[in-house]
């Protein structure tokens, strides 16, 4: 569990199950996350925590806050590479969870993790060029534009353009010999 002043990163438990299905079956969320948009059961909901959980390349923490410990919503780290120290976030709130800084917060608290357990040196993500709210809170936690993917993601609207940004992440971009 990872504590911070008004979110904590902890583990998915049953009672959490019911919020983060709600995420899971929001079309437009999914839509946005470049998500194949399903139906997702609470059974379905928890096989995909369950899958996530126990990955090898990958973490899985529920964003909680820190005064009830009620689901915020998600964060998550796929292609967790341990030679080059690097992997791609996944973030996503709760509509009633916006806006109030509690993603900022469990990125910060992510970050340190990553790199005081994994010595990570730096965190990528794929967002669609449209999706400007989600680029511009990226940009604010000083992710950079590293290239955009042209006409990649098929979606309702045909194919969409994918930015790709990246962060150094402080303590470990000074250790680049690879050591």
């Amino acid at each position: 569990m990872l504590n911070g002043a008004t979110v904590i990163l902890r583990a998915w438990k049953e009672a959490d199950v019911p919020a983060l299905q709600l995420l899971r079956n929001d079309v437009e969320l999914q839509e946005m996350l470049m998500a194949e948009p399903r139906p997702n059961s609470l059974e379905r909901t928890r096989q995909w925590l369950s899958e996530r959980s126990g990955r090898e390349d990958g973490l899985l923490f529920v964003i909680a806050t820190a005064a009830d410990d009620q689901p915020a919503g998600f964060v998550q780290i796929t292609e967790l590479d341990r030679r080059n120290r690097t992997a791609f976030l996944g973030i996503a709130l709760l509509p009633r969870s916006q806006g109030m800084g509690l993603g900022a917060e469990a990125l910060a608290l992510l970050e340190a993790y990553l790199v005081r357990v994994f010595r990570l040196r730096k965190l990528l993500l794929k967002v669609l060029t449209s999706n400007t709210r989600a680029i511009a809170f990226y940009a604010a936690a000083s992710f950079n534009q590293a290239g955009v993917l042209r006409r990649h993601h098929a979606s309702a609207l045909g194919y969409q353009d994918v930015l790709i940004m990246e962060k150094f992440l402080c303590a470990a971009s000074a250790d680049e010999d690879g050591a």
